[in-house]
């Protein structure tokens, strides 16, 4: 499958049969939410018509979430938006989120599509937003084909 939007491969199974979690920390909700939106759409686009939002307070709450909705589907988007601060506090919720996220995606040999944005600044953010429509492709893939 390729990753530009519009040119993806055949899918191995359905994915109007399939069900996705989307799950949104409200911390820079600005960001998130619209990519949480463009994520949906895309999903919509490509068929899949079993989506559930979920919402949590940030980025460091994603892999608890995931872990208590994994069994409920068959795959996750976790989106989130790390903007580099003064201090140290980025990298620790940027780190552990990603472990936390990777983690249950095994245990659970399911997959959690990583849609945290680990940025320098609000601009950076903002022009990465358009990217999370490649999260509901991703999930697709993995989901049908995997």
């Amino acid at each position: 499958m390729s990753k530009e939007s519009g040119k993806l491969g055949d899918f191995n199974s359905d994915p109007e049969k399939i069900k996705i979690a989307i799950i949104k920390a409200k911390f820079n909700s600005d960001i998130t939410d619209e990519m949480a939106n463009k994520s949906n759409k895309r999903l919509l686009e490509l068929g899949v018509n079993n989506i559930k939002n979920f919402e949590v307070p940030g980025s460091f709450e994603l892999p608890y979430a995931c872990k208590k909705v994994i069994n409920d589907f068959d795959g996750i988007i976790a989106i989130g938006c790390l903007i580099k601060g003064e201090t140290d506090h980025y990298k620790y919720i940027a780190q552990f989120s990603t472990y936390g996220i990777q983690k249950i995606a095994i245990e659970a040999s399911k997959p959690i599509i990583f849609g945290i944005l680990t940025v320098e600044n609000k601009q950076q953010a903002l022009d990465r937003i358009d990217r999370s429509i490649t999260y509901a492709e991703n999930a697709v893939e993995m989901i049908c084909n995997y």
